[in-house]
């Protein structure tokens, strides 16, 4: 006799889940890759607008702290945030990849509300790029990898959702819980 829910052979994991989980990994990459371009990049560009922008403050007094100095104690504290930002990004992807390839249903939730903030994130840092653009306003400088970065993340993370709650790999997800299931409550079909 089988299982009628057709559960009883191992469910195959499906191309499309696949790719997800390749994209995660891609993720992953990328992560480091911004990463060692934080922590390599001349610093130069990003110190002098720093000073200049501080300096246009109008509550800007240098009696009480020096602009270059503040400069130099904060460049090192965005390089050493970054960095550390940039490892648990890559535990995250690393994590997520894993999970969701083993078919964990939460894995995929957890991912697609990780993946949902990323694209805010995203969004929003390419949209106060622009917006400084546009009204004239300074804005860090950003280097063309790091440009191609901040818009090839978002499309890879909006990629990676899409493929996680296609119709084969949902039915890859629901095949696995139901047969996790089984094993936790003992039914085996004879």
């Amino acid at each position: 006799m089988s299982d009628p829910y057709g559960y009883s052979q191992p469910v195959e994991r499906p191309k499309t889940l696949t790719y997800a989980v390749y994209g995660m990994w891609l993720g992953g990459l990328l992560s480091v890759v911004s990463t060692v371009f934080l922590l390599t990049t001349d610093t130069t560009e990003m110190k002098t607008l720093m000073v200049t922008e501080m300096e246009k403050q109008p509550t800007y007094d240098p009696s009480v702290f020096d602009a270059r100095e503040m400069a130099d104690v904060m460049i090192p504290i965005i390089q050493i945030g970054g960095a550390v930002f940039g490892l648990i990004a890559l535990g995250l992807w690393i994590w997520m990849a894993v999970m969701n390839g083993k078919g964990r249903n939460w894995a995929r939730i957890t991912g697609t509300v990780l993946g949902s903030l990323s694209i805010a994130g995203s969004l929003s840092s390419l949209g106060n790029l622009a917006g400084n653009a546009a009204l004239g306003g300074a804005a860090l400088p950003m280097s063309a990898v790091g440009t191609v970065l901040a818009v090839v993340d978002p499309l890879l993370v909006v990629a990676i959702l899409v493929l996680l709650w296609v119709r084969p790999s949902s039915a890859y997800f629901s095949a696995v819980s139901a047969a996790r299931q089984r094993q936790r409550t003992g039914y085996y079909a004879a």
